[in-house]
């Protein structure tokens, strides 16, 4: 495999004055991609990595690079990947696991040509006793180069699982598995540091494959559209919504109580929306669905959770879509399926 490695630093290049036993205070002796390269002498037996470095001082930990920064990351890719006269196989990116979902789920909701693009993280840093960063490096190198992964969005190699970028979500701040599905399961696991799927190629049936061009036609992207993650809780004060609405929101995602109710608050949701606010409601648990309402007014998130549904609405606003098919693009195969004729009556 030709491969692209995309550098962005994380736990995995980071390495702590304190020894061995530190996996919290971390960072002071960082690693370049090279170095990561030079620490896996098996992965020239899988493949041939071309380094391209998204990381420096200036950008700073992971959760704290612009959307920008992440889309011009994501124009890259697609260029390297997906141009007619492209030469890459597959790519893979390391990331800091705090911020990891969120731009695994944007690259897969842009880049659509089929090529494998794995993420690798880990959970602790090199120099901690039993380090993970090599073996979960190793095998997103593995996963890329196989044949099994084209055709299946964003992968994501983690302590021996194979996960779809589209459900995962870190579950675990510390802990080596840290990582899983919001549905669906694991795709696979490693063996012998192989990649075996369980099952042959497919794709979420929620997900969407939006148009880079239709998303900005400036290349730089200077921004996405700006879109807060509320919480909801008892005594929720409808009254941020507006505020989100004054500091310049676009669109909103309320993690919900329960299946994805707003439980006080609704006048001000309500006068936001006839604003004309992009208002989504996901669920603030850790799995199951957001369900869509009989008397739909805001768009409920279905089983997408919040940080995706977050970027899911900034790409579909930036495309322009109306609030009819940013309903339908979160809503339209649950409610199809879930919402048999006895519901309506008919």
């Amino acid at each position: 495999m030709t491969g692209r490695f995309l550098f962005t630093g994380g736990t995995l290049a980071e390495g702590s004055v304190y020894g061995a036993l530190d996996d919290t205070q971390y960072g002071q002796f960082n690693i370049t991609a090279e170095e990561i390269i030079a620490r896996n002498p098996y992965l020239f037996n899988v493949s041939q990595l071309a380094v391209s470095n998204w990381a420096s001082s200036t950008t700073g930990p992971s959760p704290s690079r612009s959307d920008s920064f992440v889309m011009n990351m994501t124009r890259f890719l697609d260029d390297a990947l997906c141009s007619g006269d492209s030469d890459i196989d597959a790519a893979v990116f390391t990331h800091g696991t705090n911020s990891l979902e969120e731009t695994a789920i944007l690259f897969d909701l842009l880049i659509n040509c089929g090529k494998p693009i794995v993420a690798a993280g880990a959970s602790r840093p090199w120099s901690a006793l039993s380090a993970d960063g090599d073996a979960n490096f190793f095998q997103s190198v593995a996963l890329a180069a196989s044949p099994a992964s084209r055709g299946r969005g964003v992968l994501l190699a983690f302590s021996n699982r194979i996960l779809q970028a589209f459900w995962t979500t870190k579950t675990v701040p510390t802990f080596p598995d840290g990582f899983g599905q919001t549905a669906g399961g694991s795709l696979g696991e490693f063996l012998n540091n192989m990649p075996y799927f369980f099952n042959t190629p497919s794709q979420p049936v929620d997900k969407h494959e939006f148009d880079l061009g239709a998303v900005s036609a400036d290349g730089s992207y200077p921004s996405l559209p700006k879109v807060d993650i509320l919480y909801a809780h008892r005594e929720f004060d409808g009254n941020s919504v507006l505020d989100a609405v004054r500091r310049g929101a676009k669109g909103i995602v309320i993690a919900g109580t329960g299946s994805g109710a707003v439980p006080t608050g609704k006048a001000e949701v309500a006068q936001a929306f006839e604003e004309g606010l992009y208002i989504v409601v996901s669920t603030r648990s850790p799995y199951g669905a957001s369900t869509p309402a009989l008397s739909p007014t805001y768009t409920k998130s279905g089983y997408i959770h919040p940080l995706q549904a977050r970027v899911m609405l900034q790409l579909a606003i930036a495309s322009n879509f109306s609030r009819d098919e940013v309903a339908d693009l979160f809503e339209g195969t649950l409610r199809q399926a879930t919402m048999p004729s006895f519901i309506y009556g008919v």
